[in-house]
């Protein structure tokens, strides 16, 4: 896989693919978007994330999880 950078401005879901790519049309492409750290941290509430976790903890939802590591390596496996 190769990989070509731009930057570019998100407008109603969408990325304009810079002129310069346009051989690139109707390819198949992994796109992975970085974007400013301070947008990010205002997309949740800290308070409702730790709610979560005690929530997960109070119901034992990973109580059957013995080996942490092989099941986050099989979940993962899931992903590719």
């Amino acid at each position: 896989m190769q990989a070509i950078e731009f930057e570019t401005y998100i407008r109603g879901g969408l990325i304009q693919i810079p002129p310069l790519y346009k051989h690139l049309d109707n390819l198949k492409a992994k796109v992975i978007i970085l974007f400013p750290m301070e947008v990010y941290n205002s997309n949740f509430d800290k308070e409702k994330l730790r709610n979560a976790f005690k929530n997960a903890h109070t119901r034992k939802v990973f109580k059957s999880i013995t080996e942490s590591v092989t099941w986050q390596k099989q979940i993962r496996d899931e992903w590719e």
